[in-house]
């Protein structure tokens, strides 16, 4: 499944909460093929990969962000869709000195044809981003689990953890180059009938950073931890322009 890795940073405990901004982030490219956190294939690819993203950042508190979503796959080889959507509120809860620990929930809806005899699924997401440093190098690790509220599949929950380790690379004025890798693993509780540990992967990014503009290219291993879950290799390419506007814009005279 497609992912969008918002960084949330910073905390204003004892400073002035940040100005409120509506922001908009729309990303397209390519992946190999539509895969699953369950680890399954589906198409014979390249996928076409489209998401929209819009919401408040900073609305209730800083470093908070309400938004809503929609994410689509088109596999260019039988033209099939798969897509989802939904609505979603994350916050920092707590930060002391290189700790920070942000968590998250909300609702989404799966519209998967290719899965299966298909997917008409409706779900609670829950989110956990930590991010730290050991010696001088930074981690961050994001666990996101997913419960089936209805499907025509079997339900229950779902729990995929990624460990990042990035290095900055570039960074000058108007141009961030960082490069990130680490392991990822799912592990299942009957989510469309399977259980226990499905895979284990190590993927590694490419992100580049310039005026609004973010260029990602990566690659991961796979390994299957479940006979028929087949080994692979990955690849996928974005490029994502965002855009941020004040909610309340301070007059000009203040100034």
């Amino acid at each position: 499944m497609g992912l969008t890795c918002f960084l949330l940073a910073g905390h204003a405990a004892a400073q002035s909460r940040p100005e409120p901004e509506w922001t908009t982030a729309i990303q397209t490219g390519m992946a190999d093929t539509f895969q699953l956190t369950l680890g399954g294939m589906f198409g014979e690819g390249p996928a076409w990969q489209n998401r929209l993203t819009t919401g408040i950042v900073n609305g209730f508190r800083a470093g908070d962000s309400l938004s809503i979503y929609a994410w689509d796959t088109f596999d260019t080889s039988d033209y099939s869709h798969n897509w989802q959507g939904g609505i979603g509120y994350r916050a920092p809860v707590w930060k002391r000195g290189n700790h920070l620990l942000v968590l998250g929930s909300g609702y989404q809806y799966w519209r998967f044809p290719s899965v299966k005899t298909g997917t008409n699924d409706r779900l609670i997401p829950g989110n956990l981003l930590f991010q730290t440093r050991i010696s001088r190098i930074p981690v961050t690790v994001t666990s996101d689990s997913w419960t089936l509220l209805s499907s025509p599949l079997p339900t229950g929950s779902l729990l995929h953890t990624q460990v990042w380790l990035p290095y900055r690379l570039v960074n000058r004025p108007g141009l961030k180059i960082d490069f990130k890798h680490g392991p990822a693993h799912t592990y299942s509780w009957n989510f469309y009938g399977t259980n226990g540990n499905r895979i284990f992967r190590y993927q590694t990014m490419l992100c580049i950073t310039t005026k609004g503009v973010t260029i990602e290219g990566g690659y991961r291993k796979q390994w299957g931890l479940q006979p028929g879950i087949q080994p692979n290799n990955f690849w996928q390419f974005s490029v994502t322009r965002a855009f941020a506007t004040p909610i309340h814009p301070r007059d000009e005279r203040e100034h």
